[in-house]
């Protein structure tokens, strides 16, 4: 009983010594180099499993024992051990390791010092200084070997096309694959919020993407959304207002309606002087020959005189304005700045609500956001309410549950015909091109003397058609019967979009170094589109208006399933994988047509009379896949890895469904072996890979014959061939080669990598060409090589690095060239190569063994004759018939007569040089980023240049009426002898016929972004741990070789007017966390 006692005594005493010995401890973490406080730090108990985080202040407090040892942790910093105390004040340093970076990779992640491949990441903050809609614009520039080529500036558009190191194809897509949170994502990159993203990982060689296999051949984009972290959580509120506004200038054309009749003028008077008239007779003749072919004369001339004189010069008595009687009515006549009334200053707002926090066993995100974007254009605008949510739940120690969920609704908004096409319904190309003597609108002439615009019977403005039907009785010269600004003031174009998109994990733990991890993703879509055309004004008036409506539904699932071995065994680390893919989308799609409507407000297919078209169609896609991964290192100083994919897509026939493809890597950081003796060096790493990849994007059915149904009768459908298949096409492969290095100078102050590469595709998907008398007009393939070579270097400095100052620079740059290795005999066979149609493009391009991609085949300009008639070269020896079936070298002889003109080749247009610059700058709580992107070399057809320096002769009565470029002042004459442009003379049918003149250099400059920032000082705002305060820009300055030529809407060589400008966005925005 004493000895109980005794124990019972000593037991209690030992309890409360230990107690009293506990002790509080508390302090604040900050960063050595700005002095913030370090939000979300561990602070870890050395030896024991007690620890916390430092708060949103970086403060922390925690009970442990008198004198012991405190581990102080944070990514991209240097860790501390520090002995504990009271009100401690730890400071940490930076971790000038740059190359430990972890970034998201294919089914994973991966620090950048055991990468083997080559990437390049984009991060949240990134993003945060950019204004897009898009995520894929706020990537131009910023990553190398990368190549943003778009379609339009349209609100909410996904017409933004990438290209990565090249061009992967002929024939097939050349599109990367998009993985978002770990499953391919096809849909529109506009749906996904960028205060969503956390990361954007680009993956370019066969080392990081060939895990993807069957689709990774053109690179894969990998963009991971945001998750839970901070122990306390987090909300903040982002607002940002601005303005929308036209980012490209126009054309240098004559926007004075004077100076316009006067260089209409000259055309007909020096082809009058030409043919024998002069004076008086040559004035009167070519004023009335001038009026006759513009149709419009803006002018009050007084009777007896000419609009202009003899001295080609505008009437100083003319007046602008013209007032005349037309069926008892007084109409006037002026001009309008049809881009005036085109473009408009629009708004752009936008509202982000984000909620994340984390605990032990559980984290969350939550977003909901708010987008209105309107188009420099009326009628076009994109709408998005977009909500998130994102956990994850650690329910066993061995089972971690989580769920990722987005639900999107928009709307997006345009007028029709906004393509690129040159046409009288096209908005973009029409502004651009009508002359600056037209009206937009229908103009009378009231009884107080004063002009207004008239209106019809529903009380409409009334646009003006240049109809000799119309109010004015005259036939304009330009685009008869044409006004896309009338016509499309009340039609509409809309796309409804309602998508709803889940992810679920499962992660398993067998062992602390076996795991296995499950993720399914379904997305459901639903797209709504109409398409009305009025019965009041325009194209569908005479048929009493238009109706298209489609539904398609989107059905599509992602399912992996991977296990994962790591494990180290003293200094040797391994990681291995295995996995299974299945993918599968379902497109059902349903359309209907209808003309003649009861009522413009009833927008409904059941209130036309004629429902004279309906359709449908189901999509199906599948893509299964096998695949695994090994890698390697030894003491994190050598590091090799090995993967392996075998996939099988349904677009080809059952038995040539699989593919096979495989990667091996290796990387040496050669700073850490003990010989190397370079103070200045941090770290240097040498790396090397090789490996195929697949691409089979040529879409359905290609490997079987496919039948038209069209109606026989009321009551029998009948069969009509439409294209050959070939049952033995299977996949494109290419294989990819990179080399690299990457390092970090002086203390982190110089990182870098420099990469070089090349990419040979083989078994192209080729498209063959037969007669269309069989039937088809071609199939597919597995035909022709093709290789890409070309080399990377990005460059980051870090000019200054103090608490109150911090400055730093990058810049990248890259190079690529392409290369035809095979074509199909039956191609090359008669001429060495062939020319490839394209209408779309305005010109051809000749393929040949040896030979580049995109090389222009067309006539080349031989400057002018002692006339001042153009000149084209021709090789007498080639004795074509039919000019342009082979290309001529020689250079014989010249020719005025268009028609006889050799083809040359002319080289590839693509660009020698791309890439991106940027700095970012802080001082104390101000911070300034600035991003620019380049293109150097390369040429451009321009077509609408061409267009606006022809003469009326030029495509005939069609070209009457058009824009004139002010250089036309440059063309020969005999004041001018030694100009290289041929003479402005009417009748000279080929003055401007398609030819090298017209090809431009493709070098531009983009003043990308920017943003100006200002924190408020901590603890102003009880409960609000964080004001930031900014303005930000996009688009915001462009220059090209040619004032209103856009280059990078030309990757394929081929310049248009027709595209939606791009934006310049220019906003103001507060920033406010609690």
């Amino acid at each position: 009983m004493e000895k109980r006692l005794s124990m019972l005594l000593a037991t209690l005493f030992l309890c409360i010594g230990m107690v009293l010995a506990q002790t509080k401890v508390s302090g604040v973490v900050t960063s050595a180099e700005d002095g913030e406080p370090v939000v979300g730090a561990s602070i870890k108990v050395v030896g024991t499993n007690t620890g916390t985080v430092t708060d949103v202040d970086g403060n922390f407090q925690l009970q442990t024992t008198n004198g012991a040892r405190l581990e102080v942790s944070y990514i991209g910093m240097k860790s501390a051990t520090v002995k504990a105390a009271a009100n401690m004040k730890i400071t940490l340093l930076p971790d000038d390791h740059a190359l430990d970076e972890v970034m998201v990779v294919a089914f994973g992640t991966a620090k950048k010092s055991a990468f083997t491949g080559s990437a390049a990441v984009v991060d949240s903050k990134v993003l945060s200084q950019k204004v897009t809609t898009n995520v894929a614009d706020a990537l131009a520039g910023s990553v190398p070997g990368l190549q943003l080529r778009g379609a339009t500036g349209q609100p909410g558009s996904d017409s933004n096309g990438f290209k990565i190191r090249g061009i992967a194809s002929m024939y097939a897509s050349t599109n990367p694959l998009v993985i978002v949170d770990g499953a391919p994502y096809p849909d529109n990159l506009s749906s996904i919020p960028t205060d969503d993203i956390e990361s954007v990982t680009v993956l370019k060689d066969a080392a990081s993407a060939a895990l993807y296999g069957a689709r990774g051949a053109a690179g894969v984009i990998i963009i991971t959304t945001k998750s839970g972290k901070n122990r306390d959580a987090e909300i903040t509120v982002d607002a940002k207002w601005g303005a929308n506004t036209r980012a490209v200038q126009d054309y240098d054309v004559i926007t004075d309606p004077g100076e316009y009749y006067e260089a209409y003028y000259a055309q007909y008077a020096n082809y009058g002087a030409a043919n024998g008239l002069s004076g008086d007779q040559l004035n009167t003749w070519a004023n009335k020959t001038m009026i006759k072919a513009l149709g419009y004369n803006i002018y009050t001339v007084p009777d007896g005189q000419q609009l202009i004189g003899t001295d080609g010069k505008l009437n100083p008595n003319a007046t602008l304005g013209r007032t005349f009687t037309r069926n008892g009515k007084n109409y006037y006549m002026t001009n309008d700045d049809w881009n005036d009334v085109a473009y408009n200053t629009a708004m752009r707002q936008e509202y982000t609500l984000t909620a994340r926090g984390a605990s032990d066993r559980a984290s969350f995100y939550t977003s909901l956001g708010y987008l209105k974007d309107d188009g420099v254009i009326d009628a076009s605008s994109y709408e998005r309410i977009s909500a998130r949510i994102k956990a994850d739940f650690q329910a066993k120690s061995w089972l971690k549950l989580g769920v990722n969920a987005q639900y999107l609704h928009s709307k997006q908004e345009s007028s029709p015909n906004l393509d690129a096409s040159m046409s009288a319904g096209n908005l973009m190309y029409y502004t651009a091109m009508i002359a600056p003597i037209y009206p937009v609108y229908v103009r009378m002439m009231g009884d107080d003397g004063k002009p207004y615009i008239a209106t019809d019977q529903y009380g409409h403005k009334m646009y003006d058609y240049g109809t000799l039907t119309g109010p004015y009785g005259i036939t304009r010269g330009f685009s008869q019967s044409g006004n896309p600004l009338g016509s499309n003031m009340y039609n509409k174009n809309e796309q409804g979009l309602n998508q709803i998109n889940g992810t679920f994990t499962a992660d398993v733990t067998f062992t602390p170094w076996l795991k296995l991890n499950v993720t399914s993703n379904v997305v459901y879509s639903m797209l709504d589109q109409m398409i009305y055309t009025n019965s009041f004004e325009g194209p569908s008036a005479a048929e009493g208006g238009r109706l298209e409506k489609s539904n398609t539904a989107y059905l599509r699932t992602n399912n992996t399933q991977t296990l994962t071995f790591m494990k180290s065994f003293g200094l040797h680390n391994v990681d291995a994988l295995i996995g299974h893919e299945y993918y599968y989308t379902n497109n059902n799609y349903l359309g209907a047509k209808a003309r003649a409507e009861f009522s413009p407000y009833i927008q409904q297919i059941d209130a036309y009379a004629n429902k004279y078209d309906a359709s449908s169609y189901l999509k199906k896609y599948n893509v299964e896949g096998y695949f695994g991964r090994a890698q390697y290192n030894y003491n994190n100083r050598y590091f090799a890895s090995l993967s392996y994919r075998r996939d099988a897509s349904s677009y080809f026939a059952k038995n040539h469904r699989w593919g096979s493809f495989w990667s091996v890597g290796g990387a040496w950081i050669v700073s850490k072996e003990k010989w190397f003796n370079a103070p200045f060096v941090d770290e240097l790493k040498l790396k090397a890979s090789i490996g195929q990849q697949g691409n089979d994007n040529i879409g359905s059915f290609a490997y079987t014959d496919l039948y038209t149904l069209t109606p026989a009768s009321s009551t029998v459908v009948s069969p009509s061939f439409y294209r050959i298949g070939n049952e033995d096409i299977t996949w494109e492969t290419t294989t990819n080669f990179n080399a690299g290095v990457e390092f970090s100078l002086f203390k982190g102050r110089l990182t870098g990598a420099l990469d070089v590469y090349t990419k040979k595709t083989s078994d192209l998907l080729f498209w063959l060409s037969v007669p269309e008398s069989n039937g088809s007009r071609g199939y597919y393939g597995n035909l022709g090589d093709i290789r890409n070579t070309g080399v990377e270097l990005s460059l980051t400095g870090a000019i200054v690095r103090t608490k109150d100052i911090d400055w730093s620079v990058t810049a990248n740059f890259s190079h690529n060239s392409t290369k035809v290795l095979k074509l199909p005999e039956s191609k090359i066979k008669d001429n060495g190569g062939f020319a490839e149609a394209n209408p779309a493009k305005n010109f051809r391009y000749w393929y040949r063994e040896g030979g580049p991609l995109y090389n222009a085949f067309m006539p080349k300009y031989a400057g002018v004759n002692e006339n001042g008639e153009a000149l084209y070269w021709k090789d007498t020896e080639l004795n074509e018939a039919n000019p342009g079936t082979k290309p001529g070298k020689n250079l014989s002889e010249t020719t005025t007569n268009y028609n006889e003109a050799t083809y040359y080749e002319q080289g590839s247009l693509l660009p020698k040089l791309y890439g991106g610059f940027s700095t970012s700058f802080r001082y104390k709580a101000f911070d300034v980023n600035m991003v620019f992107d380049y293109q150097l070399g390369g040429k451009v057809f321009d077509q609408a240049y061409a267009e606006l320096m022809s003469n009326a002769a030029n495509g005939g009565s069609a070209s009457y009426g058009k824009a004139i470029h002010k250089d036309w002042t440059k063309s020969w004459s005999a004041d001018n002898l030694n100009s290289n442009l041929p003479r402005w003379q009417y009748g000279d049918q080929y003055q401007c016929a398609r030819s090298d003149r017209f090809l431009t250099s493709a070098r531009y400059l983009n003043f990308q972004s920017f943003s100006l920032g200002y924190t408020l000082p901590k603890g102003l705002i009880p409960q609000v741990s964080k004001v930031r305060i900014y303005c930000m820009g996009e688009n915001l300055c462009f220059w090209s070789a040619r004032k209103g030529l856009d280059p990078r809407y030309s990757y394929d060589g081929s310049g248009y007017t027709g595209v939606y400008s791009p934006t310049r966005n220019i906003s103001g925005g507060i920033q406010v966390t609690f």
